[in-house]
């Protein structure tokens, strides 16, 4: 049997968790000994305990990839657990920790994409990235195509790369009554079409785009329709905000925080991904492939892979509300192309994205790495020479681009910008001190200084059990964070740069400071 200790250091339920969830739940117990390390009160937990698998809360790694201070409690709980294999998601820590003990094998999962950093796609910061990702890892799992072309364009070897897609489980069919019962609490006609995107609520999902499409499609073509936006997230106040102001209140729907969202993509007659940031294998898309519910995405990241244009759904490019409200229109009054694209989506589902499948490639992962020779243990002199390279990496890099302090080399100019961060715990306000310098988390250079500190309570949105109406509550025990950052800034032809980090709304920022680190996103720029 084959010992496995997952590693996630995610306090919600994001897409990591989901596939954590999903493993946990239907692989193979004659084969496999699955444990699960998780930041104590952690969201995953009560959904782990639904599981056979072994949960166990450590304090410490709370949605932070580097944290030093797990380190040696999580080489103490290797060491004391012996799995043959430590499978991470977003904790590089977790990594260096299985690296130090004997006889441990590693593999990582990549679950996002993104531009990859001018520093790694060539010189020293190449080198450094390519030797450190492959001593640190047997085996790296690339959630799709484009979490494969990052790492590749980072230097990492394709030898080491096994890539596939995310899978789900198939959502419950709702019955007729169950559909008329949810359409008739929104007061949906049976003339109106039901459109719907199912993302978190920041900036790079495009939820602004998916509103500008239904006013096109509603104002400007006159299409009966409902419009669902489901989920919640940092821009959830300004994107009501909009569609206030848009006179769409009635037929843009938000619903907050739903737990099962298969009741809503049931009466969906086409889902929506406007995602133009982060996006590999959207779990929504795949499971409203697996009910047969047409999509329109978007062309970034992993959306071209799921939705093959023409047959399960359309792709339209990034940023064009015009394209994405044209694509809804084409479906919707093209009834025996919509009935094609509802077949071959179940039908693509259950030949690619079953969790059958997903768990299957997993589990063959885990056992092909069991048959590779074993790397060495990490010692002192590894450690060295690591700390070394390094060193000369980042000093040679920047003796070779010393140019006005920045990589691109331009004349720099203030700017101020504010970070986000939801569901904090309150004690990091404290941390946080106003004039200090900041750093981002992942790469350890410098963004700024900060010049103030904002919080307040976090919300979250949950059904009356009574009702199940959705209302507003606030959390005890958690905070929302905005800090606001003043930064020298270079401007490129399409970004602005700190550095080389891309100040852009809507972008992830993993900011740390002494004493503290966030995780959250850019929510404003001025210049």
């Amino acid at each position: 049997m084959i010992k496995v200790m997952n590693i996630i250091s995610d306090t919600n339920i994001g897409g990591a968790g989901k596939c954590v969830i999903y493993f946990s739940q239907n692989y193979d117990k004659e084969k496999f000994d699955v444990s699960v390390v998780v930041p104590k009160g952690s969201a995953l937990v009560e959904e782990l305990k639904k599981t056979t698998v072994k949960i166990i809360e450590i304090d410490g790694l709370r949605d932070k990839s580097f944290d030093i201070g797990a380190f040696f409690k999580l080489v103490r709980l290797i060491k004391k657990e012996k799995p043959d294999i430590v499978h991470t998601h977003a904790s590089s820590i977790a990594r260096i920790a299985a690296k130090c003990v004997k006889n441990t094998k590693i593999v990582y999962t990549r679950h996002c994409a993104y531009p990859v950093s001018s520093r790694i796609k060539k010189g020293p910061g190449h080198w450094i990235y390519k030797t450190v990702n492959e001593m640190f890892a047997n085996r790296i799992i690339a959630v799709g195509n484009a979490a494969e072309e990052n790492l590749l364009e980072g230097g990492i070897s394709k030898e080491y790369i096994s890539t596939f897609f995310n899978g789900v489980e198939k959502l419950k069919i709702s019955s007729d009554e169950e559909k008329k019962k949810l359409k008739e609490k929104y007061k949906i006609s049976e003339k109106e079409s039901v459109i719907g995107i199912v993302a978190r609520l920041e900036d790079v999902k495009g939820h602004e785009d998916f509103i500008d499409a239904a006013k096109i499609l509603l104002v400007d073509k006159k299409i009966s329709a409902k419009f669902f936006i489901l989920g919640t997230g940092t821009i959830e106040e300004k994107l009501k905000e909009k569609v206030k102001e848009l006179k769409l209140d009635k037929e843009i729907i938000f619903t907050g925080f739903i737990k099962n969202i298969a009741d809503y993509m049931n009466i969906f007659d086409v889902q929506v991904n406007c995602s133009y940031g982060t996006e590999t294998s959207s779990l929504s898309l795949l499971e409203g492939m697996s009910i047969g519910v047409p999509a329109v995405a978007t062309d970034y990241g992993g959306n071209p892979y799921l939705i093959q244009n023409g047959e399960n759904g359309l792709i339209v490019p990034t940023y064009n509300p015009q394209k994405v409200a044209e694509a809804i229109e084409k479906i919707l009054k093209n009834d025996e192309l919509k009935k094609k694209m509802q077949e071959n989506a179940i039908q693509i589902y259950e030949e690619k994205y079953t969790i059958q499948t997903y768990v299957e490639n997993v589990q063959g992962v885990y056992e092909r790495v069991m048959k590779e020779p074993k790397k060495k243990k990490m010692n002192v002199v590894d450690i060295f020479i690591i700390i070394l390279a390094l060193i000369i990496g980042i000093l040679g890099y920047r003796f070779l681009h010393k140019k006005s302090g920045t990589i691109s080399g331009g004349p720099t100019e203030k700017i101020t910008y504010q970070v986000m961060a939801t569901n904090t715990i309150p004690e990091v306000m404290d941390m946080i001190e106003e004039g200090s310098a900041v750093f981002d988390s992942n790469k350890n250079y410098h963004i700024g200084t900060i010049l103030k500190k904002e919080s307040s309570p976090a919300k979250m949105n949950v059904s009356k059990q009574d009702t199940g109406e959705y209302v507003e509550n606030e959390l005890n025990d958690k905070i929302d964070v905005v800090i606001t950052i003043e930064a020298n800034a270079t401007k490129s032809h399409k970004d602005i740069l700190v550095g080389d980090y891309v100040v852009k709304v809507g972008n992830e920022a993993n900011v740390k400071g002494k004493g503290f680190a966030l995780k959250g996103y850019v929510v404003s720029i001025e210049r």
